[in-house]
């Protein structure tokens, strides 16, 4: 059944009604479709032409392996618990799709130091020359938050954006989820590093992980994948064996 519109008077703009003879209070009797008006912040668009399928491109470290690759410019949430080496596998991530893409990769540090980040990269034989670290200049500086640290990354040069940790730049669950809406609208690859609660889940509102294209979940043995937006779920790839001296969050 084909949808009909409303007709509505040419001259003065009144809904024809269901009995009218064909003509209208005014007398006229010329009848046009009445528009249709889309609400502000609204968009309707064909799905015939002009997208492009959900590619993903392939990096050599773990974190991409698990994920099936990586769809550049989607955003990823990183769990685990303390010391399962998030960090470590994003680094090399992170390091990697900046040498890919000739660009830049800035890591938004709120939990570590300069030397404790840097010293992430070399445990999986990454570069830090594509990298650029974005902190506080002092911890005390608390009006300083991720709005600020986000402002200081020019989005044309960022290939890849890193947020350590979720929970220590957004304490709150309502700017943990402006966060996560606010880098959902921005153009670089994100991965947003997050704690797990004792339960073993991600900590924060279960939205969290609903505001992502995909969620990893990094143990001492294997790295999980949950949710994918372009490869099948859930999956589980085994993590090479490490000294535990070099393993951190």
């Amino acid at each position: 059944m084909q949808y009909v519109a409303p007709l509505r008077c040419a001259v003065c703009h009144r809904r024809r009604p269901w009995v009218c003879g064909g003509f209208c209070a005014c007398g006229a009797s010329v009848w046009e479709p009445e528009p249709h008006e889309i609400p502000p912040g609204i968009v309707v668009e064909s799905l015939e032409d002009g997208g492009s399928p959900l590619r993903p491109t392939q990096f050599p470290a773990l974190l991409s392996k698990a994920l099936g690759g990586v769809v550049l410019g989607l955003k990823v949430l990183v769990g685990g618990a303390p010391g399962a080496g998030k960090s470590t596998l994003c680094a090399e991530l992170a390091s990697q799709i900046a040498e890919k893409l000739d660009g830049l990769g800035y890591w938004l540090d709120a939990e570590q130091n300069k030397d404790l980040v840097r010293e992430l990269f070399p445990r999986t034989g990454s570069s830090t020359r594509c990298i650029r670290l974005v902190t506080r200049r002092g911890r005390s500086v608390a009006k300083v938050g991720w709005r600020e640290a986000l402002q200081a990354v020019p989005q044309r040069e960022a290939a890849i954006i890193v947020i350590d940790s979720l929970q220590r730049w957004a304490r709150s669950y309502a700017e943990q989820t402006t966060l996560l809406e606010t880098v959902a609208s921005m153009s670089p690859t994100v991965l947003v590093v997050s704690h797990f609660n004792k339960a073993g889940q991600f900590a924060g509102p279960i939205g969290n992980e609903y505001d992502v294209d995909a969620t990893a979940i990094v143990r001492p043995k294997s790295v999980e994948v949950m949710k994918c937006r372009w490869s099948l779920c859930p999956r589980t790839v085994a993590r090479p064996e490490m000294p535990l001296a070099t393993q951190t969050t």
